[in-house]
């Protein structure tokens, strides 16, 4: 239970971080920019760390130890590291000067739907007309972007918007109606406008139109007209931008990720270091590292709590000493191991090179789930807030996706990989279908809970501080759309080291390019059909749902031959669904009796969602005992293989 042990501790303090950020935060410009800009050196660590150089890595490893001995592994070991360290800090040099070009293919969303540059417009008159799509939107923010007040002023003065209005259908006429924002209303139907003058832009040249509710508006429209400037007036430079987002939402993105890229190369060289321990069947501190980043994380929002400094640079400074002291803590655990791995000058070796032709295929194949998160991310900039929604979700279904799927792809590689040098492909076999029995038996029923009561799950977790009844109920339908795909985000971990352990990374790659390529269709044609409704992003939880069943579909065909099921292997199956179904009916049955209670303190919400997940988990180990689906027996002997 090592592993699994330390991942449920680094969960909940991950739990606690989140829920503590979210109740300071809420769901605003400095989550979506945190959140985004954390995914990108995060989703890089886990496929060429955790991923692709692991898959390569830790086989080539195993083969050396065994047969050449443990000075050789070991130099070999080193070899990899220094490569590893050189590529990276060079990469992330050149990531952090060229951050903002890397940020627009990452948020997309977060940059201006429309962008002129004043200057050219001299001193002459100007006219355009603005069309901006505002379904899913919060809002429209337009800013004057100057060198100074005096020159934001100054073209302040000279702008108009002509027939600002916004459009929407008539659900009875199915025609299109305008709504007319003037200067002397602030509020048109819940619409919030802040602004003065006719020209309603403010002293620093910028409006907000905030949207209400479920507006049903799908397009804002104006015609920006500039007006002459007189004759021996200076002409200064100026821009004029009009955005979806927050306008601060995409310089702040780039500035928070240009501080923690350098937690890539850490936990990079972290991840090889964990390969290293975990080849020594040496699991703990491996697990327990990732405790450091949500301890640093915890101790940035104590001090933005007590100061009252809320700044999301203040919690991308303490992720990238998180890096820096997770990779301390793997290096001086090797030491202590006696496999200590020191920098030496890289040198390409036939093994090195072996490791690149390994590694090159299984960047895509080992890192697809965070490929997918990375194509529903940079949909999800379109629709504001929709990055926070998605990640705190996140963060509920990867609960039992670190604690099991992780956990086991972790053991299950050095393990299978050792048993089929060893010339037992049957035992190999054996291994990975008890590694998707103790996965499975676990997953299918926390999904199925998932789907029943996301919101009460969500609003226990999250809804307090500045995190909204509105917020609890879009990052609730999210969940309950990456519920969908749990166990199969774990039967791909459980299935990966039969190729991985192989050597074969080529076939999982080609698998990983159809399954990006599904989510990404399914994820943009449903974000655009639930968009209208304020739920794109759950259509993108659905579609990565979607994407993780077409590879464990893909992953399973292939491993035909090498993998055999019996008869009792589809009856378990078939009496995990049975159970779960049965179990996710009773909870949510007990919720509809128990609901008044989440209406009333956050104490009363723990205390019912407890009682009901304590029910479910009671019933459903019932009900797998009585179908004969396992026996405590079975589970304390896939738990104890396990950790």
């Amino acid at each position: 239970m090592t592993v699994s042990g330390f991942t449920l501790i680094s969960r909940i303090l991950g739990f606690l971080r989140d829920m503590i950020l979210m109740s300071i935060f809420g769901v605003s410009m400095t989550t979506d920019a945190f959140f985004a800009a954390f995914r990108f050196p995060n989703m890089f660590r886990r496929i060429f760390g955790e991923g692709a150089f692991n898959a390569a890595f830790v086989p080539l490893f195993g083969r050396k130890l065994d047969e050449e001995g443990k000075p050789e592994a070991m130099r070999f070991a080193r070899n990899a590291f220094s490569t590893l360290m050189v590529v990276l800090g060079v990469g992330s040099v050149i990531a952090i000067l060229g951050m903002e070009l890397l940020m627009m293919a990452v948020v997309p969303g977060f940059q201006p739907k429309f962008e002129r540059d004043l200057t050219n417009t001299g001193k002459g008159n100007a006219a355009w007309t603005v069309e901006v799509d505002t379904r899913g939107a919060k809002g429209i923010y337009i800013e004057l972007e100057g060198a100074s007040e005096e020159v934001r002023g100054q073209w302040a003065k000279r702008i108009k918007f002509n027939d600002l209005s916004l459009l929407r259908r008539n659900a009875e006429t199915g025609e299109d109606e305008k709504v007319s924002v003037t200067s002397g209303e602030l509020v048109v139907g819940g619409l919030t406008v802040s602004g003065e003058g006719g020209s309603y832009l403010d002293e620093r040249g910028n409006v907000s139109i905030l949207l209400p509710a479920k507006h049903g508006f799908h397009t804002f429209q104006t015609v920006v007209e500039v007006q002459q400037l007189q004759e021996n007036a200076d002409v200064w430079s100026a821009d004029l931008r009009v955005y979806r987002n927050d306008p601060g939402t995409f310089d702040l993105t780039v500035k928070l990720s240009r501080i923690m890229f350098c937690y890539l190369l850490f936990m990079a060289l972290a991840a090889h270091l964990s390969g290293v321990l975990n080849t020594f069947k040496s699991f703990a501190m491996p697990a327990a590292a990732p405790i450091i980043l949500n301890l640093c994380l915890l101790g940035a929002l104590g001090w933005i709590w007590s100061t009252g400094r809320v700044d999301g640079e203040i919690l991308a400074w303490a992720v990238a000493v998180a890096g820096l002291l997770q990779f301390s803590a793997l290096w001086l655990t090797c030491l202590v191991k006696k496999a200590p791995v020191l920098p030496m000058r890289p040198r390409m070796t036939p093994e090195m090179k072996r490791l690149f032709l390994l590694m090159g295929p299984g960047v895509l194949a080992a890192g697809i789930q965070q490929i997918n998160l990375l194509v529903g991310g940079i949909i999800a900039s379109f629709q504001e807030g929709a990055v926070s929604f998605i990640y705190a979700s996140e963060r509920v279904y990867q609960l039992p996706l670190g604690m099991i799927g992780i956990s086991l792809g972790v053991v299950l590689l050095p393990q299978v990989t050792k048993q089929l040098r060893g010339g037992d492909p049957k035992a190999a076999s054996e291994s990975i279908l008890r590694g998707m029995d103790l996965g499975l038996i676990l997953t299918i029923p926390a999904a199925v809970a998932m789907i029943a009561i996301p919101v009460p799950i969500i609003s226990t977790l999250f809804e307090r501080g500045n995190f909204t009844g509105t917020d609890s109920v879009q990052t609730g339908y999210a969940l309950a759309g990456f519920a969908l795909g749990l166990p199969g985000y774990v039967l791909i971990k459980v299935l990966q080291p039969g190729y991985f352990a192989r050597e074969d990374t080529k076939s999982p790659m080609i698998m990983a390019g159809i399954t990006v390529a599904v989510n990404a269709v399914c994820s943009i044609f449903l974000f655009l059909i639930l968009r209208p409704y304020g739920f794109g992003h759950v259509g993108i939880a659905i579609a990565t749902s979607i994407a993780a069943w077409v590879n464990v579909f893909l992953l399973w065909r292939g491993l035909k031959g090498f993998m055999k099921t019996h008869r009792r292997d589809r009856k378990r199956m078939r009496g995990m669904v049975l159970a779960s179904v049965l179990m996710g009916v009773a909870v949510w049955g007990g919720w509809l009796g128990l609901q008044d209670f989440f209406t009333h303190s956050q104490w009363h919400r723990v205390g019912v969602l407890a009682l009901l997940v304590g029910m479910g988990a009671a019933f459903y180990a019932w009900l797998v005992l009585k179908l004969k689906v396992t026996t405590v027996a079975d589970l304390k002997e896939g738990f104890g293989r396990g950790a």
